[in-house]
């Protein structure tokens, strides 16, 4: 697996007119073997995408100590960044040419404390596309136990039109 390119500035960002020519599956496997960079919050969140198919995306991320929150455990935003990453992504996974999205509300339920060094997966999984929304549903497991930690879904405005 190749590593994942991270952008250092809006510049190396691809512009949306380029984004706007693929499909939202080649981005997000183009995105995966590292030829246009990942999200902006990965590399300080400590995750990359990991499995990018139609209408399922998956990230691989291990929260650290700096990732705690006052009390010494894994602050609840670092499950949000990893679910709201592995199920927009598997929105724009769906998409056509021409169609792009953004997050309009996502919901998390935290199950269980992850603990500090556990490398877990997001698995985000398209419910709905339709012509102006996109809804996934996901979780995260434990990569090597399976234990459910998180379950997650996101509600993203799709615009744009489909080339």
């Amino acid at each position: 697996m190749t590593e994942p390119i991270f952008a250092e500035s809006p510049a190396d960002f691809l512009p949306l007119a380029a984004l706007r020519q693929m499909s939202g599956l080649d981005y997000m496997q183009r995105m995966l073997a590292g030829e246009v960079p990942t999200t902006t919050l990965a590399r300080d969140m400590n995750y990359r995408v990991t499995r990018a198919e139609a209408g399922l995306v998956e990230v691989t991320g291990t929260p650290e100590f700096r990732h705690t929150n006052a009390f010494g455990g894994v602050h609840g935003g670092w499950y949000g960044v990893i679910l709201d990453t592995c199920l927009t992504c598997a929105v724009i996974s769906g998409l056509p040419r021409g169609q792009y999205q953004t997050t309009l509300e996502y919901k998390v339920n935290m199950l269980r404390a992850i603990p500090v060094g556990t490398e877990v997966i997001g698995t985000g999984r398209v419910e709905h596309l339709g012509r102006s929304t996109g809804v996934a549903r996901g979780e995260i497991r434990g990569a090597a136990d399976g234990t459910l930690y998180a379950i997650g879904t996101a509600t993203c405005f799709v615009m744009g039109e489909a080339l």
